[in-house]
């Protein structure tokens, strides 16, 4: 396997050229695999993401932004009033798991200071929005195996079965050693979602805000900076049709087998391979330790020097059409 893992990750970071090329053959509305930092996400308008209202600075709101009542909590944890409304899910768009930046965006009044937490469920995906009192700095979205708290480094509980860390940059709540007027509201959300299940505050350190999102699974998501008010939105996609990875769709799929047919990518052929780049794609683990279950299609991904560990599952996409079928990482998206 050492020997192998140069190739590896010159062909985990040619994916993204394979396969659009691939793409641009086949009838397919959907992305291309990326790997990190490959993701772009620009500043939309205002208008582009509901919210059911504009909360006062330092106020807190955990109310879904689909509710107009407008309605505060400040109890910790914090229920969504939704929480007893049905909780079958709608069909989800296939979105990225892929690690996410925001770009710092100019400094506006003072240090910006949160100022609300809302979770929303918008048909197709449910929603996230932390509301600050003025612009924020660099914000980073990722997939975790255990959210850690900022500066202590413990373990933080959250409910769920996956997890996303949100980390964002020059922002505060409660910080004392700056002179603001801190966050007034619940340190932890629990929606009850299908998806989304609980949201805490993981840190606020040195101007540095973190965020840990439990969730039931590992599910694309969007990241988006909404000016006035100045929001950071996490958009988590209720559960889609297809749920692999690399590939976002059949067409993809049927594409890429026919480009492994031809000799390229030789790593789609094995599911350690698969699963391999999924570590590096998604976890940002240059050298995961790769460990096969005995008599299952489950890996079990280490990080070097770590205890921490997730478990995914790879399969081959065409095990009875093609003589050496695709792998894909299933059950994800």
């Amino acid at each position: 396997m050492s020997s192998s893992r140069g190739r590896f990750t010159l062909m985990v970071l040619a994916t993204t050229v394979l396969g659009l090329g691939v793409t641009a053959c086949t009838p397919s509305n959907s992305q291309s695999p990326q790997t990190p930092g490959s993701f772009t996400t620009t500043t939309a308008n205002p208008e582009s993401a509901a919210t059911s209202s504009s909360p006062t600075a330092n106020t807190s709101a955990t109310t879904p932004e689909s509710s107009s009542s407008g309605s505060t909590t400040n109890t910790t944890p914090a229920p969504s009033p939704t929480a007893s409304t049905s909780n079958i899910a709608a069909t989800g768009p296939v979105w990225p798991i892929e690690p996410r930046t925001i770009a710092a965006a100019a400094s506006g009044q003072g240090v910006p200071v949160l100022s609300a937490i809302r979770t929303g469920r918008h048909g197709s995906y449910e929603r996230l929005t932390l509301q600050f009192t003025s612009s924020f700095g660099e914000a980073n979205v990722r997939y975790v195996p255990v959210v850690h708290a900022d500066p202590s480094d413990k373990a933080v509980p959250l409910q769920g079965l996956s997890f996303l860390q949100v980390v964002v940059h020059g922002a505060v709540a409660h910080w004392s050693a700056t002179p603001i007027t801190p966050y007034a509201g619940p340190s932890t959300v629990m929606p009850g979602y299908p998806t989304l299940k609980q949201v805490s505050i993981s840190g606020d350190f040195e101007a540095v805000l973190s965020f840990g999102i439990g969730l039931d699974r590992t599910a694309g998501f969007q990241v988006t900076r909404l000016q006035s008010p100045a929001r950071l939105v996490v958009d988590i996609a209720e559960s889609p049709p297809w749920r692999m990875w690399p590939d976002d769709s059949l067409a993809m799929a049927r594409a890429i087998q026919t480009s492994f047919d031809q000799g390229h990518m030789p790593w789609r052929g094995s599911g350690e391979g698969v699963v391999w780049s999924y570590a590096l794609a998604v976890y940002g683990w240059s050298n995961p330790v790769v460990t096969r279950l005995p008599g299952t299609d489950t890996y079990r991904l280490t990080r070097q020097g770590s205890p921490e560990h997730v478990t995914v599952r790879a399969a081959p996409e065409f095990p009875t059409t093609s003589r050496n079928s695709i792998f894909e990482i299933a059950d994800t998206r």
